[in-house]
C-alpha cells in the first residue's frame, strides 16, 4: 500500500470515527493520520498545520489539554508564517485556543483569542459569515462563565438576527436560542425565555429527531427554566424525559446519565414537598 493509498484509508476511517462520535478511535488514528500528512504534504505546508489544528480538537475534546495547546500552539505558528496572521485558517486555530482556555477557566486568555479571532474573520469573510457569527456566539458563551451576562445577551441577540436572515442553518439557529435564553435566565429576565426554549427544541425535534443528543440539551434546558420558577412537577417531567435518553445514548454509567438522575430526583422531591405528599 502506497502513502497516498493508506492516507486515503485513514481519512475514511477518521471521518467514520467523527460521525460515530468515537474519540477514543480518533486519538489513535491522528497520530498515524498526522505523519502521514507530513510525508505527503511536507512537515512546513498548510495541509500539515491544519491536520495539526485538527489533532488538537481531537485531545481537547478527550481531554489532553496539554497536548491540545502544544499543538493548537505550533498549527498557529505555522499558518501566521506560510499564510499569513490575517489568514481565516489562523483565525480558526484561535478560535480553538480560545475555546481551549475557556475550558481551562483561564478566562482573560479566552477573551483575548476570541476577540483575535472575531477581528481576523471580519477582516478576511465579512460580519455575515458563519464564522464570524459562530465566534461571535463563542465569546457569549465566555462572558457568561465571566458573570457578564448583559454583554452576553447582546452577542447572542445579534448573533441570532444574523443567523436568521441567512435561515440556512437551523441547528445554530436552535443553539443560539438556548445560549440567548441562558444568558436572560442568569439575569432574572424570565419573560419571553420559555418561548425561545420551546422554539429551539422543536427545531431540534424537526430536524435531529427526538433521539438526538441536542434534544436532549433543549429538554434539559426547558426543565432548568421551570426549577427557576419553583414549578417542580413540569421540571420533574422534563428531567425524566432526558433521563430516557441519556440512558439510550450514553448508557447507565455515564456521566450525563449520573448528573440527569440526580436532577430528576431533585425535581421529584421538591415536587413531592410543593405538593405536600413527600
Amino acid at each position: 500500500m502506497t502513502v497516498q493509498q493508506e492516507y486515503e484509508q485513514l481519512k475514511q476511517q477518521i471521518g467514520q470515527y467523527d460521525a460515530a462520535g468515537d474519540y477514543i478511535g480518533l486519538a489513535a488514528s491522528m497520530d498515524r493520520f498526522l505523519e502521514l500528512t507530513g510525508q505527503l504534504y511536507g512537515y512546513e505546508s498548510p495541509e500539515y498545520a491544519t491536520t495539526l489544528n485538527d489533532y488538537g480538537g481531537i485531545h481537547r475534546d478527550i481531554g489532553n489539554y496539554e497536548k491540545a495547546e502544544q499543538a493548537f500552539l505550533k498549527s498557529a505558528e505555522m499558518i501566521a508564517r506560510l499564510q499569513s496572521e490575517a489568514h481565516p485558517d489562523y483565525g480558526s486555530v484561535l478560535n480553538n485556543l480560545a475555546g481551549l482556555y475557556r475550558l481551562m477557566k483561564l478566562y482573560d486568555q479566552s477573551a483575548e483569542y476570541f476577540q483575535k479571532t472575531l477581528e481576523i474573520y471580519k477582516n478576511s469573510l465579512g460580519e455575515q459569515h458563519f464564522l464570524y457569527v459562530s465566534g461571535m456566539n463563542n465569546l457569549g458563551l465566555l462572558y457568561q462563565d465571566m458573570g457578564r451576562y448583559a454583554e452576553a445577551e447582546e452577542l447572542h441577540s445579534s448573533s441570532l438576527a444574523l443567523l436568521e436572515a441567512a435561515g440556512d442553518n437551523p441547528i445554530a439557529i436552535a443553539t443560539t436560542l438556548n445560549n440567548l435564553a441562558s444568558a436572560k435566565r442568569q439575569q432574572h429576565k424570565l419573560d419571553g425565555v420559555a418561548a425561545l426554549l420551546e422554539r429551539a427544541l422543536r427545531m431540534y425535534e424537526q430536524y435531529l429527531g427526538q433521539g438526538h443528543s441536542l434534544y436532549a440539551y433543549g429538554l434539559n434546558n426547558l426543565a432548568s427554566y421551570y426549577m427557576d420558577l419553583e414549578q417542580y412537577d413540569n421540571a420533574a417531567v422534563y428531567y425524566q424525559s432526558v433521563l430516557n435518553l441519556c440512558e439510550t445514548l450514553f448508557g447507565v454509567d455515564s456521566r450525563n446519565y449520573q448528573i440527569s438522575k440526580q436532577n430528576y430526583e431533585i425535581a421529584s422531591r421538591k415536587a413531592a414537598e410543593q405538593r405536600g405528599t413527600a
